[in-house]
Parts: C-alpha cells; sequence; structure tokens
C-alpha cells in the first residue's frame, strides 16, 4: 500500500534535483591537505543537464602563490565570479603592495562578504556557485574552505568537496585519505577519491585538472 507514495516522493526528489540551477551544468570539486600541501582536484566537464557540451572548462583561479580558487555552479555565474575576485584582488595588490590577499583565508573572506553582499542588495538573487579555497597559510599550514552561494565557510583540517557528485565524494575521501601524506601521496589520494566519486556521477566526469600548492613551490 505505501509502495506508490513512495514512488511518488522519489520522483519528486529527482525532480528537485534535476531542477536545481546548481547541478544544471555539472562539475565537482575536491580539496584535500597533507603535510605542508594542499591539492586541489576538480573535472574539466560542463554540460547541460544529462548533455555534454565540452570538457575544456576553466573553473579556478590562481589568487596568489599560496592560495587556489575554484568555483562551480551555473558556467555564467562562475565565469563573472571569478573575473570579480580576479579584479579586487587587483585593486587591493594596487592599494596595498604585491603582499596583499596572499593568504587563503583572506581570499576565503573577500569571495564570502562578495556572495552575501549580492544578497544584501535585494532584488535579484546572486550568484548560483559553490567556491572552493585551497591554500597555505604563512606558516605553511594547509587552508581548505567550502562555501555556499551565500558566502557561508566550512573549513576542514582533512578535505572539503563540492558539487554534483559530493555525496560520493565523501565516501571515496573518507577511504582514503590519510594524515599528514606527503606530495606525491596527497596527489595519489585526491585523484584516486576524485576517480572514484565521479564513477558514480553522471553530471560530472571527462578529465579532470589537478592543481598542488605545496612549501617548496
Amino acid at each position: 500500500m505505501l509502495t506508490r507514495p513512495l514512488y511518488a516522493v522519489a520522483a519528486l526528489i529527482q525532480l528537485t534535483y534535476a531542477s536545481d540551477p546548481l547541478s544544471y551544468h555539472g562539475g565537482s570539486i575536491l580539496a584535500m591537505a597533507g603535510k605542508d600541501a594542499a591539492v586541489l582536484v576538480l573535472d574539466k566537464r560542463i554540460g547541460a543537464g544529462n548533455n555534454l557540451i565540452g570538457d575544456e572548462c576553466c573553473r579556478v583561479l590562481e589568487a596568489s602563490k599560496r592560495s587556489l580558487l575554484a568555483v562551480r555552479g551555473i558556467q555564467g555565474d562562475v565565469q563573472s565570479l571569478l573575473e570579480d575576485v580576479a579584479a579586487r584582488l587587483r585593486l587591493r595588490r594596487l592599494e596595498e603592495g604585491d603582499d596583499a590577499c596572499q593568504e587563503p583565508k583572506t581570499l576565503a573572506a573577500l569571495v564570502s562578504v562578495m556572495l552575501y553582499g549580492q544578497r544584501a542588495r535585494g532584488g535579484a538573487p546572486g550568484y548560483s556557485v559553490e567556491p572552493v579555497i585551497a591554500g597555505l597559510d604563512r606558516d605553511g599550514m594547509p587552508y581548505l574552505c567550502a562555501q555556499d552561494g551565500l558566502g557561508a565557510k566550512m573549513t576542514s583540517r582533512t578535505f572539503v568537496v563540492a558539487g554534483t557528485a559530493a555525496q560520493s565524494l565523501y565516501g571515496s575521501c573518507e577511504a582514503l585519505y590519510r594524515p599528514d601524506l606527503d606530495e606525491d601521496e596527497l596527489v595519489e589520494a585526491a585523484c584516486g577519491a576524485m576517480a572514484a566519486g565521479l564513477d558514480r556521477d553522471c553530471l560530472a566526469g571527462r578529465d579532470v585538472a589537478v592543481h598542488v600548492v605545496s612549501s617548496t613551490g
């Protein structure tokens, strides 16, 4: 007797997920911390729902030598946010010098303020994006931060994920992550976790880009 209502609930969940603007263009991001290093892995796929458009999508900004910003979501908003952040960073460095905004924590605060500022203005909604910041602080300690579209921050000392494959990525990261991995082991673990997560998601995949921030440069 409960079979039909359960099917209806499942169909409603699938419809809600399919109509999510953050899922329309697909994409997934994983950042993982190791010993004196942080790695950022993201897929290059861009689609329109289940349809593949291309596999050379760029979603990363090298904000400084020690901090990276990756963004996924509606591709127009992704490009706009990356360009806006780059412009803000250039302005800050003109005002304060080349050493301004080197810290990943500073970059995370800037992105958070920009995202919430869109809501504070009222009217149309802001960016439909999920940013991930990864890098090393001035002491060489890894810093990982994932945010939602309103700029709410979630930091972690181990790993953060975002995107359509996030649920699968949590499981694969839990299985493969170990504390104090060296750079080579960290890249291997992060790529393995991303490959396992993408195998279970049709809205992300194709080629991946791997970015490493380490104390050795």
